[in-house]
This record gives C-alpha cells, sequence and structure tokens, in this order.
C-alpha cells in the first residue's frame, strides 16, 4: 500500500491506539493505526530527524532582547 492515497473517512481510538478508517475503491473500507500512515507525527526516537534544539535561535534572540529591556528598565529606576 506504499505510496497509495486513501480518502480517511473517520479517525477513532482503540486500545489507545489511534486507528484511522481509510476508504479504497478495491478494497472498501480498511481501519490502519495512525502510526502506519503518513499523518503519524514525526517522531524524533525514529532516527528520521536530527534531534531537535531545546530552544529555537529566534527565541534566543528573543529572550536576549526582553533580558536587556529589562535590564535597561531596572537600571532607570535607579
Amino acid at each position: 500500500m506504499r505510496g497509495k492515497r486513501f480518502l480517511i473517512l473517520k479517525v477513532r481510538r482503540v486500545g489507545g491506539r489511534e486507528v484511522l478508517s481509510l476508504f479504497d475503491e478495491q478494497s472498501g473500507t480498511i481501519a490502519l493505526p495512525r502510526e502506519w500512515t503518513d499523518h503519524a507525527p514525526p517522531s524524533i526516537a525514529s532516527g528520521v530527524l536530527p534531534q531537535a534544539p531545546i530552544l529555537h535561535p529566534a527565541c534566543l534572540i528573543q529572550l536576549r532582547e526582553l533580558v536587556e529591556l529589562l535590564k535597561k528598565r531596572v537600571d532607570d529606576a535607579k
């Protein structure tokens, strides 16, 4: 079934796992665990993606700007 596209009819939870009910013109309705599809969230543990940074560089820049602003306010209040 790799590479085939299916219409998702519904999503349900079975035994703590999300299961997609899919429609296939040849087979009819098929139920597959979400993690078997391309609708599964990416998993860092799978080794497919590099480990995500703890903080995104843009967040660090914003944090630095905020700290500088707060320092300035403290200095101005003295």
